[in-house]
């Protein structure tokens, strides 16, 4: 797991990024409040993340950074949690992503797979496009060890309780099902667009309600 942080300010946003990020397409989103961004979740900390003293804790988290949000941040006090088009049960057949796509996805993970994972991430050719423009640096070496690590750790690690108290789900997310995500998250907001949603992420990561 990583992390990058901003300037400090009065309050900090915690955003757990999805699978296969660095900081690079979440930069340009950010605003004037401080944002300690966590990506990459090869080797998830098993005493969790500790969190500041002294100021609220705001966390934000997307697609896998929900169930890594979770896992770390259990026990911590925050004031407020926030999923996006994630669930606590990311490989499950009702609640998050169908074991055999999932499965599918790591057995066939190669440059092709990887367009073909950002191209319904996104939404779309022409978004994925814009994507690209401040895509990770990271190889398709690194990629496919952060999902075969998430994996095992999905499936080992137990269920733990985490204070949700929002959460959002688009309306054409082909990487968790809309209905996964309803299953998981009844009171779920549901909002237009893609799994990859950067208004969504851009207003979040400034502390503004979207």
């Amino acid at each position: 797991m990583q992390m990058f942080q901003g300037q400090a300010k009065d309050c900090l946003i915690v955003f757990f990024a999805g699978w296969g990020m660095d900081p690079r397409p979440f930069l340009p989103m950010l605003g004037a409040v401080d944002v300690l961004l966590v990506w990459d979740y090869t080797h998830l900390p098993e005493a969790g993340l500790a969190l500041p003293q002294g100021r609220p804790v705001h966390a934000v988290a997307w697609s896998m950074g929900v169930w890594a949000a979770q896992q770390v941040l259990a026990g911590q006090p925050v004031a407020s949690a926030t999923a996006v088009n994630g669930t606590p049960w990311p490989i499950d057949d009702e609640r998050g992503i169908p074991e055999a796509v999932f499965r599918g996805t790591l057995e066939g993970f190669s440059e092709a797979g990887l367009a073909r994972f950002r191209r319904r991430m996104c939404g779309g050719a022409a978004a994925m496009q814009d994507f690209l423009k401040a895509a990770p640096e990271r190889s398709v070496e690194d990629l496919r060890g952060e999902l075969a690590a998430l994996g095992a750790a999905i499936r080992a690690r137990p269920d733990v309780s985490f204070p949700w108290s929002r959460a959002i789900a688009c309306m054409g997310d082909r990487i968790f099902p809309l209905a996964a995500q309803q299953a998981a998250f009844p009171q779920a907001e549901i909002r237009p667009g893609a799994h990859w949603a950067p208004e969504i992420f851009r207003v979040l990561l400034r502390g503004e309600k979207p």
